[in-house]
């Protein structure tokens, strides 16, 4: 995310225009009131990636998953394990070096498929949507998500699919913004266009529910400490920022959580986990 108060170029219609946005007034109403296309979605996150390598999660990793990868640590090496929306192929390459021998790597863009082929050479690759995956039922026993289910103008399609591609007791790994943060965060910056790329986000409550409706009894676990992106978005001194780095956020309520980090068991509505 660049928050930083700058002169840019829109994303989609390249007019000039000061501000954080990644969008300029006019093609942030444009798509305010209605579904934006997929072509248009794709277009954005291509750019994105062309006007801000230093910041995007395709080129550097600055999102990483703390607390998935405590979970993930724990589960067979041979286990078949999907990562959609893999960005640049970090936390691939990383389940790689933990010794994970089964896993599939997807996205939807060519800058981040050809950054995932270039990093990654020896780890499969596949273009997929996330809402509309190209697997046989049951062909995972983990689904991993990170910073990308916010991004889906359609959960609910997303989760079924990835419910019809796990195993019978397959997991789901998720983290994503927390909904109640990140929105006070995007109206105290001005980000008039964050509904454009973050159209789904959750609180705990309203995840909790929706995973629930899908046949998934979720755990969450807390962050230990805030994440690089996370960091480098706070306003203020640099020292400020280092301080924020190093306090812990195991004690602080999952509502004030920045994010959320997610374990979620496929399994009947009754049964408890």
């Amino acid at each position: 995310m660049v928050v930083e108060w700058s002169a840019r170029r829109c994303l989609l219609c390249r007019r000039e225009f000061a501000g954080r946005t990644f969008l300029c007034q006019e093609c942030s109403d444009r798509y305010r009131e209605g579904p934006v296309p997929a072509s248009v979605r794709q277009q954005f996150y291509e750019a994105l990636d062309r006007e801000y390598p230093a910041r995007s999660n395709t080129y550097g990793s600055y999102n990483e998953p703390a607390g998935l990868l405590r979970a993930i640590d724990q589960l067979p090496r041979n286990a078949r394990i999907l990562e959609l929306g893999s960005g640049g192929g970090h936390l691939g390459m990383t389940l790689a070096s933990m010794g994970f021998t089964q896993i599939t790597l997807s996205d939807f863009t060519t800058t981040t498929l050809t950054a995932i082929r270039e990093r990654a050479p020896r780890i499969e690759v596949v273009s997929a949507d996330a809402s509309s995956l190209p697997f046989e039922a049951g062909s995972f026993e983990v689904v991993i998500t990170t910073d990308v289910i916010e991004h889906l103008p359609d959960v609910d399609k997303h989760l079924s699919e990835v419910s019809r591609a796990l195993v019978s007791d397959g997991l789901y790994l998720v983290k994503t913004p927390n909904r109640l943060m990140a929105d006070a965060y995007y109206k105290l910056r001005d980000m008039h266009d964050s509904y454009f790329w973050h159209p789904s986000m959750f609180s705990p409550g309203e995840l909790r529910g929706t995973f629930h409706e899908h046949g998934f009894e979720t755990r969450m676990i807390a962050a230990r400490r805030l994440t690089g992106a996370q960091i480098a978005k706070l306003p203020g001194p640099a020292v400020l920022r280092r301080v924020a780095g190093r306090l812990p956020l195991g004690w602080v309520p999952v509502a004030l959580q920045p994010h959320l980090e997610v374990v979620a068991k496929k399994s009947p509505p009754n049964t408890q986990y």
